[in-house]
């Protein structure tokens, strides 16, 4: 007969063994954190300024390049559209940007003769906008 006998060695594992294994998981945890966080400011950031381009839009209308260098809300540069919605009118209120508009620019060498503005909007996500009117 055989006799069971445990062999001499290991019967499971160190102190520094388990110590390392938790280090490396904390750090791992801790990285995708942070690459999680990372991701969600992009987002947000992203979205934001999609917001604030479509919001832009409303500032697009011809009556805006009147503004120079006032700020606005788009129910201003809306009105000659006689919205009625009070809901509507009350969000355009909040809406407001510094308007800049700048000299026609020459294109005169062009074949098709156009006049192209500019329009800068500024906001948290300043933008520059052209028009081409014939």
């Amino acid at each position: 007969m055989s006799s069971l006998k445990s062999k001499p060695g290991r019967d499971g594992f160190t102190i520094i063994e388990i110590i390392i294994s938790v280090i490396i998981i904390a750090i791992t945890t801790l990285t995708l954190a942070k690459i999680t966080k990372q991701n969600s400011t992009m987002v947000d950031y992203v979205t934001n300024r999609l917001k604030n381009e479509l919001s832009n839009t409303l500032f697009l209308h011809p009556d805006a390049f009147n503004y120079d260098k006032s700020t606005k809300d788009a129910y201003t540069i809306l009105a000659s559209m006689k919205i009625k919605n009070d809901k509507t009118k009350a969000y355009l209120k909040t809406l407001k940007r510094k308007i800049y508009t700048e000299d026609d620019i020459p294109t005169q060498k062009m074949i098709i003769p156009v006049t192209l503005k500019a329009i800068m909007l500024q906001s948290s996500f300043s933008t520059r906008f052209y028009r081409v009117e014939p």
